[in-house]
């Protein structure tokens, strides 16, 4: 059995990284990959039986990676929406730090190429989401609605967030548009506005008519 963290699996690892979010999954031949790692495409087949094999165990790192890096010093956070706020300047960091992984986790954050098994552990990293939701529901600070809509559109907002970020020209750009971006966001998982509207679908409909 081949030993994990190997620096001939790491060079793989990180080359199919490359080339995967640079070519797709199918303009990336092994050989191709085993070519920018530097190793004999037998000693590819050696760490990972099959390509497919390869693009589940780097998305289960990836993932992983990401998971960690967002949930940082959460429990530091008093409520759901200062852990979110938290949650996301994570995954600002993270993204910026990392481009290359951020670009894969959306080629194929869905992709028939990554194995359904590879799908439900990578998100099974993230249950911490859920818990910070149903805390905001509890709360009465997060709109009662379905939690995983609610994930897509964070991971879809966060996305966008970290691209426009990117293209910033300055620190102090770049602190303007993550606070908008957050407030943003926010504004579209907060209750208050559903309340209102549940309010005035109750209020009377005044007679005007003299």
């Amino acid at each position: 059995m081949p030993e994990p963290g190997s620096d001939k699996q790491e060079a793989i690892l990180d080359a199919a990284l490359r080339l995967f979010t640079k070519r797709g999954f199918f303009g990336t031949p092994t050989s191709l990959i085993s070519k920018e790692a530097g190793v004999a495409t037998g000693t590819l087949f050696f760490y990972f039986k099959t390509k497919e094999e390869l693009i589940d165990t780097l998305y289960l790192r990836v993932k992983a990676e990401a998971a960690q890096a967002m949930c940082r010093d959460l429990e530091e956070e008093p409520d759901a929406k200062a852990k979110l706020n938290r949650l996301g300047r994570n995954a600002i960091a993270w993204g910026m730090e990392h481009p290359e992984k951020m670009k894969f986790m959306e080629y194929f954050a869905h992709s028939p190429f990554v194995s359904s098994t590879a799908q439900e552990e990578g998100m099974s990293r993230f249950l911490f989401l859920m818990d910070l939701i149903d805390q905001g529901i509890r709360e009465g600070s997060i709109r009662d609605c379905d939690k995983k809509l609610l994930i897509f559109m964070m991971a879809s907002s966060f996305s966008g967030l970290i691209a426009r970020i990117a293209a910033a020209e300055s620190d102090a750009e770049r602190e303007r548009i993550i606070d908008q971006g957050m407030e943003f966001i926010w504004s579209g998982f907060a209750a208050d506005t559903v309340k209102e509207q549940k309010n005035n679908r109750k209020k009377p409909i005044k007679n005007v008519i003299s």
